[in-house]
């Protein structure tokens, strides 16, 4: 099943069972802003991520929006402005963790304990690696923990209190994988699908069968469409 036809049933059984949610369902995202995003990621996007945009740009910022288990898909504009701000807090979270590991690095108790160990193991201790290192995350393949944001993560959903789903635009066998971001944990945990693709048919598949997927089970509220826990 490909995502036309995923995204097709899911707005299919929005409008018959949950038409609240449907009407916030966003029309097709202007190609040029497409392409724009496109250009920013050297590994380009996996197509399925073109496609879903060139189908619905997302859904409006209400209650009603939640079309991914209790997520909200971004429209790009906001995919641009979320990708830029978590980059910045990034950045400035990582540059104040990197000062004081260098701090530390050079404080005379540190070196001291460096020179006692490696001369009663005769081994030479591997340097420590800095805590914010992007551009090594960034080198790594699609799938890797990078431990923070990085700029080949593409924000597409947010929660509304600051976790967001991703695509992982880095090279590698799981270009194109979706992941979750915490504000407090990063990308603490495996790829959650290997594809838009598959997150959509996963969501497809709830809304017609009522199961549980990504421990949320969907159910209708006054016409909107609501994600419930679920216990795994």
């Amino acid at each position: 099943m490909g995502v036309e036809e995923s995204w097709a049933g899911i707005a299919a059984w929005l409008k018959a069972n949950a038409p609240v949610t449907a009407n916030a369902i966003r029309p097709p995202a202007p190609g040029t802003l497409i392409r724009s995003l496109q250009g920013e990621a050297p590994n380009g996007w996996p197509g399925e991520l073109s496609t879903l945009y060139r189908l619905a740009d997302g859904a409006e910022r209400s209650t009603a929006g939640y079309i991914y288990p209790r997520y909200r898909p971004l429209p790009l504009e906001e995919v641009g402005r979320t990708r830029q701000m978590l980059l910045g807090i990034e950045a400035q979270v990582g540059e104040a963790a990197n000062a004081a590991f260098e701090r530390e690095q050079n404080s005379p108790l540190y070196r001291n304990l460096r020179m006692l160990h490696q001369a009663g193991s005769g081994v030479p201790l591997p340097e420590p690696q800095k805590p914010y290192d992007p551009a090594k995350a960034e080198a790594d393949d699609a799938g890797t923990r990078a431990s923070f944001f990085i700029s080949p993560f593409l924000p597409i959903a947010e929660d509304g209190s600051g976790d967001f789903l991703f695509v992982d635009l880095r090279g590698g066998r799981q270009h194109g994988c979706v992941g979750e971001y915490f504000k407090g944990d990063a990308d603490w945990r495996p790829a959650i699908w290997p594809s838009v693709e598959a997150l959509l048919e996963d969501i497809l598949s709830s809304l017609e069968s009522g199961r549980p997927v990504f421990s949320s089970r969907p159910s209708v509220v006054n016409g909107s469409l609501t994600w419930e826990y679920a216990q795994p």
